[in-house]
């Protein structure tokens, strides 16, 4: 038998009873009851959720994700970087959520781990009682209470909180715990939803930009934007990453300064966006004194790291990284992007916010660590580089390290004052090369030359930095300049005994012979290419050169000759070759076919080129295009057409201009379908391959089911069969399986639908089925 305890309502004595899995503590119902309005009246009589003056702006789709994220799980952690709005938005969706009370608890004010339990009690309205360790009586009050818990802040105070937490779910089923942290608390059945910057893109306001103007409004009454006033709000919340905290703060100055003063200064936003409610917390009146309290939080290695990673405004990944940092950066890195610190980007890479990236650079230079790790980054940058001065050709991996550190190899090449440093030359050809491959070398053309003039003549990469100002002179219409240049390139390569590149140069060389009419001179050229290749670079190189060779041949009108070329060198550019590189070659075996009459081999050529998606948007139009040439030839010129001018109004948007090979067949396809389509349904297929995109026309030319004229359905049949499997719940993956089309095929398809539906979520896409099912 238990010994009889003492009725915590009148102080009389229990009746003896055997042991059960509850013990009684109170004498009667009746103590029960009184205890119960007890607890009742010291429970605080204010709201249960602080009231804000200002109106809460934007976060429609992240409330549509955590309402049902709310009701499935007990423990839910809005997780996110300084002021990005995780408190604002948690106490929004407590009210939304409406189920049993809502208290908050402010963690951020707390200082010890002991105070976490005291905290807890205090807002669910638990007293202390003498005699009883208030952790337990505070887990015994709410065993019985429907409460949902707000703890606002944790990321300094995890483990005391994680610790309750875990007690609090696992004792008091009535009870969900909201969670707001820069850091996860990795309790026990715990949901994290990352939070990112309010969304810059939308119209005619985006979510970022309509928060801008109402706290501008209650800044300033008389604030009303002009049409002219949206690129520059635009402009000013994008530069902030659409983190509202340096928003609202941003917007609160348009008083003292004009929205044209507020974008000129905001490279010092750190010193400017410092004017904050005098009500708030110190760490969130002023944008640096938000992101101090993260910093302040890191143990030593995480600081040092945090510091250094400020001189790779572009991102990075795991081996840059480990350029900057002395020792394993792997256990650092994760812990800073766990801190919400850095974030993990859709490409692999890490990346900081802007403001942040700003803030760990005054730190950096506090330190005087500024001009070591900057050495660090320059020599690792030209090291990687070497290949470009080495190799006859390029990897796909050496290309895409170019295209992920552009904005650091920029950045790096910026903060360069000695004009002396062959370096510069090494980083202004990585610059003007990655520029050439997205179609806007003004500006690096212009740095490239300027950096040439300075650069010493013995420079390892001199004759990379020539053929490169002889294809900017040809991209510019200086074929003179250009050949020059090419010319020049060759000399320099063999006076600095660089044969293992002299395969490329005669290749560039050969560009421009032929880009000035001159294709017998070309075509020497390419056949010198190939010998140097076989000489010195390597089976790619070689097979480049044959096919460009091959496409020459096919000019000059020998098609039997191209199409064994091209035959002989597909198997190796299939295997070895760069995507970009091996949708060309598909190209030219297509056109090849064509011309032959072997419409099956053109047409499997064509749509292999377009499956491949390259990020050369010039060659995947050209496949584009050829697919509308089969499909002309084959008797369907209605569709053929339609591909055709999707792919004209593609290069109109390029401001680019066909080979004049290509052009050729282009016109003579397009005169072949006038001959067999009456007018009008020349003229409407025509129209309707100008208004696609793209991406539309990429869909179309393998999934002609993907496209409908304007008086058809809003969703095209094998539209509305992606919609319905979202809705059954299936996968990209699956859904390509079941209708054996692509995975990036699956993905346009659901682009296009969101689009034509103007829906932003798979959920609310699932509803738009059910609700035309219904």
């Amino acid at each position: 038998m238990d010994s009889p305890g003492i009725c915590e309502t009148c102080g009389s004595a229990l009746a003896p009873r055997l042991a059960t899995s509850r013990v009684s503590r109170y004498c009667s119902n009746a103590c029960r009851q009184r205890a119960y309005r007890q607890r009742m009246s010291v429970t605080p009589s204010e709201p249960d959720l602080p009231e804000y003056p200002d109106a809460f702006v934007g976060r429609d789709a992240e409330l549509a994700d955590l309402v049902p994220l709310l009701r499935k799980h007990r423990l839910l952690t809005l997780l996110g970087p300084a002021g990005v709005g995780k408190t604002r938005l948690a106490m929004e969706l407590s009210r939304q959520f409406r189920r049993g009370e809502g208290r908050l608890v402010e963690i951020g004010r707390l200082t010890r781990p002991q105070q976490v339990v005291q905290a807890v009690a205090e807002a669910a309205g638990v007293p202390e009682q003498q005699g009883t360790p208030l952790r337990a009586r505070l887990l015994t009050e709410l065993i019985g209470r429907k409460l949902l818990l707000i703890l606002d802040n944790c990321e300094h105070l995890v483990d005391a909180c994680c610790e309750l937490v875990d007690e609090l779910l696992a004792r008091c089923p009535g009870v969900r715990v909201l969670t707001t942290s820069r850091e996860a608390l990795r309790a026990v059945g715990e949901a994290v939803y990352p939070l990112k910057g309010l969304s810059v893109e939308g119209r005619p306001w985006s979510e970022a930009e309509r928060l801008f103007v109402e706290r501008a409004r209650e800044s300033a009454a008389t604030f009303v934007p002009s049409d002219a006033d949206h690129d520059l709000i635009a402009s000013i919340c994008a530069r902030l990453d659409g983190v509202p905290l340096a928003i609202e703060l941003a917007a609160r100055l348009v008083r003292p300064l004009s929205l044209q003063e507020i974008s000129h200064h905001l490279d010092r936003r750190l010193d400017l966006l410092n004017i904050g409610h005098r009500g708030a917390e110190a760490r969130h009146r002023s944008l640096r004194a938000a992101i101090a309290w993260s910093y302040d939080l890191l143990s030593s290695p995480e600081q040092s790291l945090f510091r250094r990673l400020s001189l790779l405004p572009g991102g990075f990944g795991l081996d840059t990284a480990q350029v900057v940092f002395d020792g394993d950066v792997l256990g650092v890195l994760t812990n800073l992007e766990a801190k919400s610190l850095i974030s993990r980007e859709a490409n692999g890479r890490f990346g900081m916010l802007e403001s942040v990236r700003l803030y760990a650079l005054e730190r950096l230079r506090e330190h005087g660590e500024e001009a070591l790790a900057s050495e660090r980054i320059l020599s690792w940058m030209c090291e990687i580089a070497e290949p470009n001065a080495t190799t006859s050709i390029l990897t796909e991996d050496q290309i895409r390290w170019q295209r992920d550190e552009y904005d650091n190899v920029a950045y790096a090449f910026a903060r360069m004052h000695d004009v002396t440093d062959e370096r510069r030359l090494t980083l202004a050809s990585i610059m003007l090369r990655v520029r050439f491959d997205q179609g806007y070398v003004t500006e690096a053309g212009a740095t490239m030359m300027d950096v040439l003039a300075t650069a010493p003549p013995s420079s390892r990469v001199r004759a990379l930095a020539v053929e490169y100002a002889a294809l900017l002179a040809m991209y510019e219409g200086r074929l003179d300049d250009a050949l020059a240049w090419a010319e020049k390139a060759i000399d320099v390569a063999e006076a600095n005994g660089q044969q293992q590149i002299l395969c490329r140069v005669h290749r560039t060389l050969a560009t421009v012979r032929v880009a000035r009419g001159e294709h017998h001179e070309g075509i020497a050229a390419l056949r010198r290419s190939v010998e140097h290749g076989l000489r010195h670079g390597n089976d790619v190189s070689v097979a480049v050169a044959k096919q460009n060779l091959a496409w020459c041949l096919l000019a000059q009108g020998d098609t039997a000759g191209a199409r064994d070329l091209i035959s002989s060198v597909l198997p190796r550019l299939r295997q070895h070759a760069r995507p970009d590189i091996f949708t060309i070659a598909l190209h030219t075996a297509g056109c090849a076919a064509l011309r032959t009459g072997d419409l099956d081999a053109a047409l499997s050529h064509f749509e292999e080129g377009v499956r491949i998606g390259t990020e050369m948007v010039r060659a995947l139009v050209d496949c584009v295009e050829g697919i509308g040439m089969v499909e002309v030839r084959r008797g369907r010129a209605e569709r053929g057409l339609r591909l055709l001018f999707a792919g004209d109004a593609a290069y109109t948007r390029l401001d680019g201009a066909r080979e004049p090979y290509w052009r050729e067949m282009f016109e003579e396809t397009v005169a072949l379908a006038r001959e067999v389509l009456p007018e009008q349904e020349f003229e409407h297929s025509s129209m309707s391959g100008c208004a696609m995109d793209l991406a539309q026309a990429v869909d179309y030319a393998l999934d002609e089911e993907s496209w409908q004229p304007e008086d058809e359905p809003l969703l095209s049949a094998r539209q509305r069969t992606v919609a319905v499997m979202i809705a059954q719940g299936m996968t990209n993956v699956q859904i390509a399986a079941r209708l054996n089309i692509s995975h990036r095929t699956v993905e346009s398809h659901i682009r296009n639908i969101k689009t034509a539906l103007d829906v932003s979520s798979r959920a609310q896409l699932a509803a738009w089925v059910t609700q035309q099912s219904s």
